[in-house]
């Protein structure tokens, strides 16, 4: 009798196990994953034949969720490429591109603008409101264009969070730049995205203003568990990040984690120089940068 019973016990035991097991699985399945962004050996070209121009060149690349990343990289480095493809602003020729585990560059126009609207957030240079919505209206209008609920004590709350609770009737013209960004901030905060992708967000702004759209994307790190990756030239503003990923020619040339505005710059002085890496390395025969992928996937994966 005691047998039966520590059978059927150990039974339901394992069956216990397995289903947790399964339930585990499924959770990393459908993005369970600590990894939010991952390239795997993305191309891009503009133009064609003798004109065609290499803009990223087999960049492979993960970056683990609630992260703050810089990229950088001289003028014409690819950069700003890169973040439009990893953000499905534009598709890459050939590679990988997942977000949260899943793949965006598969599928029509349609699923991408879908798949857009749920897992990723923007945040601008130029803001991109639209003048005749108030602060309120340009912060949800991402979620009633995907025909999702809008919660308006969620909202309210966001735009406290962000320093505008005192401004949600008002119109972009009656707001000054700094405060235009904060609504660019909490619009992307709003649908609760994967990943945050920030074009030149300061660029446009006074020190004082860019130091406060600084600290609250660190805050969407940090409070709302985003990870945030940047476009800047700027090394003060690259030093708000967790680590800065440098571009030269298309390709990664090395990575800085806990930046200084000092360090920063030192690395981007030294892009430009002849065989030089980023980490004051230097290129073999081919000309590949002897590159330490801490976070980088190998090439195929």
């Amino acid at each position: 009798m005691s047998r039966r019973k520590d059978r059927r016990t150990d039974g339901r035991t394992a069956r216990t196990e397995q289903g947790n097991r399964t339930e585990q699985g499924d959770r990393t399945e459908q993005g369970g994953s600590h990894e939010a962004l991952r390239l795997v050996d993305v191309s891009k070209s503009y133009g064609s034949a003798d004109s065609a121009v290499t803009a990223l060149d087999g960049v492979t690349l993960s970056l683990p969720a609630g992260s703050f990343t810089a990229v950088m990289g001289p003028s014409g480095s690819g950069k700003s490429t890169l973040l439009q493809c990893a953000a499905g602003l534009d598709r890459p020729d050939s590679g990988l591109v997942m977000v949260d585990g899943v793949e965006m560059t598969g599928g029509g126009e349609a699923a991408l603008t879908k798949f857009r609207r749920r897992r990723v957030g923007f945040v601008f240079q130029q803001y991109n409101l639209l003048d005749t919505l108030t602060v309120t209206q340009n912060t949800t209008l991402p979620l009633k264009l995907a025909g999702r609920r809008v919660d308006r004590n969620r909202t309210r709350e966001i735009l406290t969070q962000v320093g505008l609770g005192d401004r949600l009737g008002h119109l972009p013209d009656e707001l000054s730049g700094g405060q235009r960004q904060r609504v660019a901030i909490a619009r992307a905060l709003v649908t609760e995205p994967s990943v945050i992708f920030a074009d030149e967000p300061t660029g446009a702004l006074d020190i004082r203003s860019a130091r406060d759209i600084l600290e609250l994307l660190r805050e969407a790190v940090r409070v709302h568990g985003r990870t945030v990756v940047m476009v800047t030239h700027d090394p003060v503003a690259a030093s708000y990040a967790d680590s800065v990923q440098f571009l030269a020619d298309g390709r990664l040339a090395g990575r800085l984690d806990a930046p200084t505005v000092d360090a920063v710059a030192e690395r981007l002085a030294h892009l430009g120089d002849a065989g030089a890496g980023a980490d004051g390395s230097y290129a073999d025969r081919a000309g590949h940068l002897p590159y330490d992928h801490s976070f980088d996937l190998p090439m195929g994966a």
